[in-house]
């Protein structure tokens, strides 16, 4: 039962991480396998598969997030993000950033996946970046701000996800594979660049705007008392000189 249980959980959650598909009756058939970006949090040193989509989840400062992009052929063996976490871990991916009031900092493995399932694009190479987000950041939040260019996609569910850096250009877990991708693919290198954190000099500029913005209202109605003060003051001396 337990066994089963856990069969039925990987299933959603690999659903609701981005595989979608529609299809009539005779279209498809249980050797079918479609490519789709699936999600992952690290728990006591290991991936652990989502039940729910990165925009249903809100990471825990000092927690890792996994992406991984491939056709599984069983959901019994997921394709998980081929990083060692043995040394890629949140200390060497966002153990030299600091995070300010009401902000955390959440580590977030990337794995664009292999050539096979490419389609004849070029592949990016695995990233670990650190993204320092504020506290309610979401899981789709926390990957925007390290990196940006995502495509998503609307549903019943919430948003699906469907590119990470632009990659794949196209489809939202409907690219049909030919054959699934071998789960037991090794460790491979994951770059550990630092990341400005986008999102969060995005909201930084924004609140400076504003302040900007609230200056600048504030010099003004500075401005109009002054005038009023000064009015006030010429005409009650020439009143007091035509007296």
């Amino acid at each position: 039962m337990r066994s089963l249980r856990s069969s039925i959980a990987t299933a959603i959650s690999l659903f609701l991480a981005g595989l979608v598909i529609a299809a009539t009756p005779g279209s498809a058939h249980a050797a079918d396998v479609y490519r789709y970006w699936a999600y992952y949090t690290v728990t006591d040193g290991a991936f652990v598969t989502q039940e729910t989509g990165p925009a249903g989840a809100t990471p825990a400062d000092g927690s890792v997030e996994g992406y991984r992009y491939a056709a599984p052929a069983d959901f019994k063996k997921p394709n998980l993000p081929r990083a060692d976490l043995a040394t890629v871990n949140f200390d060497s991916v966002c153990g030299d950033k600091e995070a300010a009031a009401g902000e955390k900092r959440v580590a977030v493995l990337i794995d664009y996946g292999v050539e096979a399932d490419a389609n004849g694009a070029e592949v990016p190479q695995p990233e670990a970046l650190c993204a320092v987000v504020p506290e309610k950041a979401n899981g789709l939040q926390t990957l925007q701000a390290v990196a940006p260019d995502l495509r998503t996609k609307k549903s019943s569910f919430g948003p699906l996800l469907c590119g990470i850096s632009g990659y794949p250009a196209t489809g939202c877990a409907d690219e049909k594979a030919d054959a699934g991708t071998p789960a037991d693919e090794g460790n491979v290198e994951f770059a550990t660049a630092s990341s400005d954190d986008k999102g969060a000099s995005d909201s930084s500029k924004a609140n400076d705007d504003k302040d900007d913005s609230n200056t600048g209202v504030l010099l003004g109605v500075g401005g109009l008392i002054v005038v009023l003060l000064a009015g006030g003051f010429y005409l009650s001396r020439r009143n007091r000189s035509a007296a």
